[in-house]
């Protein structure tokens, strides 16, 4: 249990203590993850307090995020008590975190199916990876490159949220595993599981397999994925550039089109299975020049790299490597070329992915989406992403400092942990506010003791008022005693 310091003692030092991390504490105890905690210590034998230890490294990673060494050191930043417990301690933890992250994950999304519901009409899934200090290459963390260009170990998390963007489950993979092979696992546990019902999956072109395809169909479950085109055959080419069904929009900006098609995927053990889907092809002027300005336009390059074969070699800059082909042999003489490497630019090649620029498909076994429907569905996967950006930027989820597979998995835990917490904060304030706002609207709400029973609070940002009267509670006198602050943080997490 978190008790409040009493400031029994002063030595003149005015030192800021966080009473911000309270509403993070409101929902924590909302959830009821210490009678979830209790339970798990009634059938163990650990001497130390696990669940203070869980709710200083959650909060923290919220707040202050850094090492767990950090964080042990800096546990008197906060206006709470906590037991006695050791650096060790913090590490053991881990493990036993690591130990019930099975069932705590699944707690959770009961606790918040039964205090609002759960909206998983649409579900979405994508996955990232996240860097270690080490390069080891051991068990569950691989070397490799990161999506942050870090060459180090990594490893890679796949994450399932629901439509109000609430992470429902998450699982770990080592670098080496593809993409494609890391949703199925995740989605049969979900599934089987958390009762989830009938969904509609929502994931980019990395998902779209046979495999993937087939098990969500078999299911009786939609999805809404994107396809590739560059470099899926000329057929589908064809069909996105055939200018017959496109239905354009007024200033001509923007243009789609839909066709029902069977489409026979071909599962791992090479069975098959046909299934009906709406292809989306749609074109938009916007997307093209995004497309055009992050690649660059490769005519003025093009002659260069011709001329000079070495920084052909050297560099795939702007992507013009796929357009050239090394040539051994003369094509007019036949003679073998020993003197000067040379290329042949395939000019075909070129104008074919330049008339692709703005081009998207979408693939969709619900026939019965409206195009702009599926458009629509199709860009909140942006909502994931902003996820994936949070746990790495204000959650600070990586470099990761741990280097065991428990430890890892128990540190992945109290991330996972902590983007909930703020996920429902959002909410709570009807997701008005990003996350980077909030964690720094919650780093201003501090106290400093004046005396034995005064405590000044400076200046709070305004959403710090905000969320204290959705908790009918007061903090924004400048001056408190003690037993009035303890009361209203009291409060607040009673009326969470």
């Amino acid at each position: 249990m978190v008790f409040f310091h009493l400031g029994e003692e002063h030595d003149g030092t005015q030192q800021l203590v966080n009473i911000g991390y309270v509403f993070l504490a409101a929902i924590y105890q909302a959830l009821k993850i210490p009678e979830f905690i209790a339970g798990y210590l009634s059938k163990t034998q650990i001497a130390y307090p696990l669940d203070d230890i869980l709710q200083l490294l959650v909060y923290s990673r919220c707040l202050n995020p850094g090492s767990k060494k950090r964080t042990y050191e800096g546990k008197g930043n906060y206006f709470f008590e906590l037991p006695d417990f050791t650096l060790d301690d913090v590490y053991h933890s881990l493990s036993h975190l690591a130990a019930m992250k099975e069932k705590l994950t699944l707690h959770l999304h009961r606790r918040i199916t039964e205090m609002r519901g759960r909206d998983c009409s649409l579900v979405f899934y994508d996955v990232t990876n996240y860097y270690f200090t080490t390069e080891r290459g051991e068990g569950l963390r691989q070397t490799g490159v990161s999506k942050e260009n870090q060459e180090t170990d990594i490893v890679q998390l796949g994450l399932f949220i629901d439509n109000d963007g609430i992470p429902i489950t998450y699982e770990l993979f080592r670098e080496n595993t593809n993409d494609m092979a890391t949703m199925r696992p995740i989605l049969q546990k979900s599934k089987k599981e958390y009762g989830l019902g009938k969904i509609t999956i929502v994931a980019d072109k990395g998902n779209n397999t046979g495999e993937n395809l087939a098990y969500i169909d078999g299911e009786d479950d939609h999805y809404i994925i994107s396809q590739k085109i560059r470099g899926a055959g000329k057929d589908l080419i064809s069909v996105v550039l055939d200018e017959d069904g496109y239905v354009w929009n007024q200033d001509g900006t923007f243009k789609s089109k839909s066709i029902e098609r069977e489409r026979v995927v071909k599962r791992s053990d090479l069975s098959t299975r046909t299934i009906t889907e709406h292809l989306l092809c749609f074109w938009s002027r916007n997307e093209q020049d995004y497309q055009r300005a992050k690649c660059g336009f490769l005519d003025e390059k093009i002659a260069e790299f011709i001329e000079n074969p070495s920084l052909l070699n050297a560099s795939n800059a702007f992507g013009i490597k796929k357009y050239f082909k090394k040539v051994l042999v003369d094509q007019e003489t036949g003679e073998i070329l020993k003197a000067k490497e040379q290329y042949v630019f395939n000019q075909a090649k070129y104008e074919r992915d330049l008339a692709l620029d703005g081009y998207y498909c979408i693939v969709t076994n619900d026939l019965t989406l409206a195009p702009l429907e599926i458009i629509q569905h199709y860009h909140q996967l942006s909502k994931i992403e902003e996820s994936f950006k949070v746990t790495k930027s204000d959650l600070e989820g990586m470099p990761v400092y741990v280097w065991t597979r428990d430890r890892i998995e128990g540190h992945f835990l109290t991330c996972y942990l902590a983007l909930v917490l703020y996920r429902l904060l959002q909410i709570k304030l009807d997701n008005r506010y990003p996350i980077h706002q909030l964690k720094e609207a919650l780093n201003s709400a501090e106290a400093v003791l004046l005396d034995r029973s005064i405590y000044l609070i400076p200046d709070p940002l305004l959403i710090v008022n905000e969320l204290a009267e959705k908790h009918q509670a007061k903090l924004n006198y400048k001056r408190m005693k003690l037993e009035y602050l303890r009361s209203q943080l009291n409060r607040i997490k009673r009326n969470s």
